[in-house]
């Protein structure tokens, strides 16, 4: 019996030891990343990588739409990163199906300016006033630079590579150097 503590504390202190090793052995990354560039900055990069690639190589579009997601949704923590992403996706959302709504309805300019109020009705009830500057950006993109018959692709597209950039965003800063969360920050 006490034979067998014994070896299971050798064990457990070599395990101890490995990852202790393996700590103190570990690259710190930071030395390959040019001065003024911090983490953040380069998963920032990496996730415009990532979205690029999925949308060009992958999907066989443009990859516009899914970088800006990617960019917007990169924060300092795991928190802001999920509340920019939502923040976005809402507005990207909303607009997208209000432009696609009113754009076959109307053509004309003044009255497809009309379509801001539901978005601002909308996100005031939703309680996401953030929401609603991309909201109506994605709306004009969507009224003022597509016909009838354009409106609809447009508008979906918009929405879905919207929110591909942002979950590659939430992904990669889950993955890549997570950032410690405000509890465990000195």
């Amino acid at each position: 019996m006490a034979w067998n503590l014994r070896f299971l504390a050798v064990i457990k202190m070599n395990r101890v030891g490995r990852q202790q090793n393996m700590r103190e052995n570990r690259v710190d990354l930071r030395r390959f990343v040019p001065r003024g560039l911090g983490l953040r900055t380069m998963k920032t990069v990496l996730t415009v990588m990532i979205s690029a690639a999925i949308m060009r190589y992958v999907l066989h579009d443009t990859p516009f739409f899914a970088c800006i997601g990617a960019v917007v949704a990169m924060e300092r923590t795991i928190q802001d990163s999920y509340r920019a992403a939502l923040i976005r996706n809402l507005g990207t959302l909303v607009g997208g199906l209000l432009g696609i709504l009113f754009a076959n309805l109307t053509g004309n300019v003044v009255l497809l300016a009309l379509g801001v109020i539901p978005i601002i009705l909308i996100q005031n009830a939703l309680n996401k006033q953030q929401s609603i500057i991309p909201a109506c950006v994605v709306y004009f993109a969507v009224v003022y630079t597509n016909t009838v018959d354009t409106a609809l692709s447009y508008g979906l597209r918009r929405i879905g590579e919207t929110f591909l950039g942002t979950v590659v965003a939430i992904v990669v800063n889950r993955a890549v150097f997570p950032p410690k969360p405000a509890s465990e920050k000195p």
